[in-house]
């Protein structure tokens, strides 16, 4: 049974109750203004009793470095997919999504997850009491014909109601790219139903209608979509459609000096329910991939007919039908909306397998759409192959940080890559590649003096402390295992491979946390042997590794029942605490599933074969989902959920406030969180923003910054409920 820890009430703020809401047009940053000296008492909120759980401890290992806060008890998360799901928690799917979010708007979180073709989508509905319900085919929202991928939840005609946008990708084995699609033929048919994206309105009872073909013509995405993203690009109200797009599975290989993928696409709103695609002209459809010979020359392929050259990307590859595979550009995996130079407009970020990742400035203006490149300037576009993000302040500086995962630690167990190819195995050899992760510390803005204000997010991840679990720590730790042409890794730049990620306060003690998880192979394969990582933050920049105690191992059947090294009956093999039994983990999303003010996790797993040690071959599995309930604590927090004005009559911001950025002091601390459509890989965590407050019973300030350039201050809040918090008239 699910234990609530505390009791979640809602209250309604707005302008006209609140006389202590003030609106400005350029507030001071809460950053640099004092702490408040002094607050007036709150009344107090009287909880009832409430049994903890219990939680195994694990004891020390002899020489593990710990501080008296760090032994303390974990309570740990559980597992409750098969419980929560059913016979929908394990997904036919090799890119399979998962999406937090309220579709029918009773308050509590619901879940979509995307299947490939001929086995449908889930649209499981929160019922209360640990009980969810699929709903898909009654909702209109099973999509089987469609070989999903990632999707995000946002509502683009702000009706209160979020919709659904879900991607698609080649399928696999049918040697053909998504030109073959683009015939009148009854297989192009087909071959479009099977990878074209769709958009799904939520009518606001419980059903959705597929509007794709009004929604976007012929301008639908017919590649292979991976993460998508909304956000509010033009300032207009109305949010917009960024899809990320990799490249069809068939050529999604890395030995080879030809690196295809698939452009980007950006659907601009025109507020009717239909898209203009528009990535071109905004200069965000991608570019070429960088792809160099050992001397530094460009490794180079010239088209034919055209005479036209591309660095890394070869023209004359056809698909089954004879039509040219994909396009002279990176291969997305995540995108990212986040306003990284703090000028009150969302710049767009992508991360890229094979290739640099993208961050482009927003530059636009009334009626004219524009982004500028400026990774470069920024020094962070370095070769890798980048799969995630995750956006928070890990270090407590009151600004937003941010987390990339890469493949890791893992290929420097071997020797380098000779062969020029797309895999950072051969492209770390060089200085301007890598297969480490990122952690790109925001330490404010720079003016360039070409490009004018960029960002300074200088990489940290081999400085940044990680405390290693003395139960599973990683295999880099002990330097001779990496191949000798290699330098030993260091920090959290000694960590495993990852895909879907997400910064989040698993413990309600006012520190960002960072999980992450993912693998790019079936169980049994060795090379990227990863099985999720949770690292406790403290606070000002290092990280504690809790995965084991945690129990957030992307491990089936794991036995934690034994924690303790020095324990004889500690046995990790037996007990599958280790690498060697790792899932194929790709999606992940964050939400408070059973509403007790504590963050739970959402991971994916890839369907495919695993290897059978026994047997010696590979045999069919569907891949698992995790529902990670948090085991809770006796800490306080609050939970925003925010209403922009466009939903209420039509001006301000959009209706999910995507976008917004809050403030919130509490116990001598001020945190900062954005809300965002579209997480890390594949996935959305719920837009609702949960802070974590300590022992702090009061929230001294609110200040909301919302989209339309809006300011909102509300003092005094008691802790331990969701607050709605409605934007002020103009």
């Amino acid at each position: 049974m699910l234990r609530t820890t505390r009791i979640a009430c809602v209250w309604l703020i707005t302008l006209a109750i609140l006389p202590m809401v003030a609106c400005s047009e350029e507030p001071a940053p809460i950053a640099s203004r004092p702490l408040p000296d002094a607050r007036p008492t709150a009344t107090p909120i009287v909880l009832p009793t409430v049994m903890v759980r219990p939680s195994p401890q694990a004891e020390l290992q002899e020489g593990a470095k710990r501080v008296e806060e760090e032994t303390a008890s974990i309570t740990p998360f559980i597992n409750v997919a098969p419980q929560f799901l059913k016979d929908g928690y394990e997904v036919s799917n090799y890119r399979p999504a998962v999406v937090v979010f309220d579709y029918d708007r009773d308050g509590d979180s619901d879940l979509y997850i995307t299947s490939n073709k001929r086995n449908g989508n889930l649209l499981y509905r929160n019922e209360g009491n640990g009980n969810f319900k699929d709903m898909a085919e009654d909702a209109g929202a099973a999509l089987s014909e469609s070989n999903s991928s990632g999707a995000v939840a946002c509502d683009l005609n702000n009706d209160g109601y979020q919709d659904l946008y879900v991607g698609a990708r080649g399928v696999i084995g049918d040697g053909l790219d998504f030109r073959s699609a683009l015939g009148d033929d009854e297989d192009a048919a087909r071959l479009r139903e099977a990878i074209q994206d769709h958009l799904l309105l939520n009518n606001g009872d419980g059903s959705f209608t597929d509007i794709t073909e009004s929604a976007f013509g012929e301008d639908a995405n017919l590649r292979s979509a991976s993460s998508i993203a909304c956000a509010d690009i033009d300032g207009d109200g109305r949010l917009d459609i960024y899809v990320g797009n990799a490249v069809d599975e068939d050529w999604f290989m890395f030995d080879q000096p030809s690196h295809p993928g698939h452009y980007n696409r950006l659907y601009r709103n025109n507020g009717d329910l239909t898209f203009q695609e528009i990535s071109e002209s905004a200069g965000v459809h991608g570019d070429e991939i960088t792809l160099r010979y050992e001397d530094g020359s460009p490794i180079m392929f010239e088209d034919e007919e055209t005479g036209t050259e591309y660095e890394g990307y070869d023209p004359g590859i056809m698909d089954a039908n004879g039509n040219r595979v994909a396009d002279p550009s990176g291969r997305t995996h995540a995108v990212l909306f986040f306003d990284y130079d703090d000028d009150g407009d969302q710049d767009l970020w992508a991360a890229n397998d094979g290739h640099r990742p993208y961050v482009f400035r927003n530059d636009s203006t009334a009626g004219d759409v524009r982004f500028t490149p400026v990774a470069e300037a920024m020094g962070i576009d370095k070769s890798g192959n980048w799969m995630g993000f995750a956006v928070g302040d890990y270090d407590g500086d009151v600004d937003l940080d941010v987390f990339i995962p890469n493949v890791g630690y893992h290929l420097r167990l071997f020797a380098p890559q000779m062969e020029p190819g797309g895999d950072c195995k051969y492209t770390e050899r060089f200085e301007w590649g890598t297969c480490l992760h990122y952690l790109l510390r925001n330490d404010g803005t720079r003016k360039d003096a070409d490009l004018g204000v960029v960002g300074v997010f200088p990489d940290v991840v081999s400085d940044t402390e990680v405390e290693p679990s003395p139960l599973m720590p990683p295999r880099s730790l002990d330097g001779k295992r990496i191949h000798p042409d290699w330098e030993v890794p260091t920090g959290l730049g000694a960590y495993d491979f990852g895909y879907g990620t997400t910064f989040f306060d698993y413990d309600n003690d006012g520190h960002q946390d960072l999980y992450w998880l993912g693998s790019e192979g079936p169980p049994g394969n060795s090379s990227f042997p990863a099985a999720g990582r949770m690292l406790a933050g403290d606070g000002k920049g290092g990280f504690e590794d809790i995965t084991v105690r945690a129990h957030l191992l992307d491990i089936r059947d794991v036995d934690y029942s034994v924690l303790d090294v020095n324990d004889p009956d500690f046995n990790a093999d037996r007990q599958r605490i280790s690498n060697r039994f790792h899932l194929n983990g790709k999606g992940l999303a964050h939400g408070d599933l059973n509403g007790d003010g504590y963050l739970d996790l959402i991971g994916t797993n890839s369907s495919g074969p695993r290897w059978d040690e026994r047997k010696q071959e590979f045999v069919p599995e569907k891949g698992p989902m995790f529902v990670w309930i948090n085991g809770g604590g006796d800490n306080h927090w609050i939970t925003l959920a925010l209403k922009g004005r466009m939903g209420v009559d039509g001006t301000g911001s959009n209706s999910d406030a995507v976008g917004a950025r809050v403030y919130l002091v509490a116990g001598g601390r001020t945190q900062v969180q954005e809300v965002r459509a579209g997480s890390s890989y594949l996935s959305m965590d719920s837009i609702a923003l949960e802070f974590g407050l300590g022992d702090a019973e009061v929230v001294d300030e609110i200040r909301v910054r919302w989209p339309s350039g809006r300011t909102q201050v509300i003092e005094d809040v008691p802790a331990d409920q969701v607050v709605q918090i409605t934007e002020p008239e103009s």
